[in-house]
């Protein structure tokens, strides 16, 4: 029997929900324990060394996907400066850096060795993918030292317009409604996000949503109106349906 642990920061310890469950649907898995103490979460799994290569490729797509998909994000903001664009298109401008390329983020993550006994989530990333750190450290410093040539509104538009044209479609098709008072998305005919008023933060929220969700058609609709539609018409585009 072989054992191996997991240990993340406690405010990511729900990120590790899929994992136990594909661990417990596996039946090849016991999780031994699991437990939180001085701000780390911690779970531990057991299993035959048969099955420990099944173990390993399990722990190494979720992490990747935790990296990739999530932390990424919580990255570019904690070290972008945006100071000097409109707050409105900041939100929008994180997703799509988070997004962009993330193929090859995958395929570094993948490289690393996941074989280990025991993996701290945090400083794995940091000490066994610095390509991959240094990867998002060449984002942000373009970034930084670039932005401010993107002050101006139109400016900043063009460049999101750039990255939306060049993301990978998740969402075949969204469609988009400024209703009376609130904002509504759907896909197909789920409702994916909902605001009950237009004020600035909520047309900011809606933005990045529509980046994060990135579709390949989307179909605007509006009650009245909206100087706000105008913007996102212009980023996304060549995927607006008329």
């Amino acid at each position: 029997m072989k054992e191996k642990s997991i240990t993340i920061d406690a405010k990511y310890k729900y990120d590790l929900a899929n994992l136990k469950m594909q661990l417990k649907h596996s039946n090849k898995c016991l999780i031994v324990s699991e437990y939180e103490a001085d701000n780390d979460y911690s779970i531990m799994f057991a299993c035959e060394d048969v099955h420990l290569s099944m173990l390993n490729n399990i722990i190494a797509q979720n992490l990747v996907n935790f990296y990739v998909f999530r932390y990424k994000k919580l990255y570019l903001q904690q070290n972008l400066n945006l100071s000097d664009i409109e707050k409105i298109f900041a939100p929008a401008y994180i997703c799509a850096l988070a997004q962009f390329d993330i193929f090859t983020d995958k395929e570094i993550a993948l490289d690393a060795d996941y074989t280990h006994d025991k993996i701290a989530v945090i400083p794995f990333l940091h000490f066994r993918l610095q390509s991959l750190i240094q990867r998002w450290k060449t984002i942000i410093n373009l970034t930084n030292e670039n932005i401010s040539a993107f002050n101006k509104s139109s400016a900043i538009i063009d460049l999101l317009r750039y990255l939306v044209k060049n993301l990978q479609s998740n969402k075949k098709e969204l469609n988009l409604q400024f209703t009376e008072n609130g904002i509504k998305i759907y896909d197909n005919k789920t409702l994916s996000f909902e605001t009950k008023t237009q004020s600035k933060v909520d047309i900011a929220n809606t933005i990045a949503v529509l980046v994060k969700l990135s579709p390949q058609r989307l179909i605007v609709r509006s009650a009245h109106p909206n100087s706000h539609l105008e913007t996102i018409r212009q980023i996304f585009d060549e995927k607006i349906v008329q």
